[in-house]
């Protein structure tokens, strides 16, 4: 099976798994991360920033596309963190080689709240 070459893997980023949720003393929703893998990967700047509006406030995120090895385990509940900021997994798209084998995973963060 074809394999991304560690040349082009030249980030380390972690991947912080989702392990519990809870509602606080105000009634919002938090969330705990569990400890982090550290995996190496390409951390590719999409270029400018994006302008959301999220329950009311606007917020000004930074966006990044993300190559990791197929073999990496990663879910939309999980987080990113690279170079000391969190990152939430917004898209996860395997790519397949002319072979339909899984290539590598190519990831949309942002560093939305």
């Amino acid at each position: 099976m074809p394999k991304v070459p560690t040349s082009l893997l030249n980030d380390t980023i972690s991947i912080q798994s989702l392990s519990g949720s809870a509602v606080d003393d105000r009634g919002l929703s938090t969330s705990s991360f569990g400890s982090a893998t550290s995996i190496q990967a390409k951390v590719i700047e999409m270029g400018g920033f994006i302008e959301t509006e999220t329950e009311g406030r606007v917020e000004i995120n930074e966006q990044f596309k993300v190559i990791v090895p197929a073999s990496t385990s990663i879910s939309m509940s999980d987080r990113l963190v690279y170079n000391s900021t969190n990152y939430n997994v917004r898209n996860i798209k395997s790519i397949k080689d002319r072979f339909g084998n899984d290539f590598y995973k190519e990831l949309r963060i942002d560093s939305g709240y």
